[in-house]
């Protein structure tokens, strides 16, 4: 197959998304089924991304845009415990709703500026409000991660099915992010 004529680095990172909003999984977008959808060789898509730590870069990078986007937009108009309880939910419910691309956040293959912008692009939001609160940036980092394995742990037990003992989730989730706020205010108060 030649490759068509136009095929660009947007066109083959949009690919891969459908696969990866199709599919659900990281693991399950690959050269080759990425460059079946634009009826190219595999090969070809070296042109347009590193192999597949490349492809991998560019729906990371995707993936970090678009829910430092959702916790931003979360965030606006709200502070304090408002504030972290919509910052979650957005993290959950993004996790939840688009759970390939939420992977794709979590080992983005290499270590470069753009990377590291996008990582912090997602934490700002959060972190923002830890600074409201008066938080030293060394305890921001150790509230960070409480929140992030609360809200990873909780979606990844949703997502998989393991939420299954009697209740609604979303009541335990409601839960989480009071004992999140409760235990913050206690420290900061």
């Amino acid at each position: 197959m030649a490759a068509p004529v136009g095929l660009d680095r947007d066109q083959v990172v949009a690919a891969a998304l459908d696969v990866l909003a199709e599919r659900h999984r990281l693991d399950a977008v690959s050269l080759s089924e990425v460059a079946s959808r634009l009826g190219v060789r595999a090969q070809s898509l070296y042109t347009h991304v590193d192999g597949a730590d490349g492809l991998r870069r560019a729906l990371a990078l995707a993936g970090l845009d678009a829910l430092a986007d959702e916790l931003t937009a979360a965030a606006i108009g709200r502070s304090g415990s408002d504030a972290v309880a919509s910052i979650v939910r957005a993290y959950y419910a993004f996790a939840v709703e688009h759970p390939g691309l939420y992977d794709a956040t979590l080992c983005p293959p290499g270590d470069d500026e753009e990377l590291r912008r996008g990582m912090t692009a997602v934490s700002r939001p959060l972190n923002l409000v830890f600074a409201s609160y008066g938080l030293d940036p060394g305890a921001a980092v150790h509230w960070y991660r409480i929140v992030f394995a609360g809200v990873h742990g909780f979606a990844m037990l949703r997502r998989d099915g393991l939420l299954t003992m009697p209740g609604d989730p979303e009541e335990s989730l409601d839960r989480m992010v009071d004992a999140f706020v409760h235990q913050l205010e206690l420290e900061v108060g």
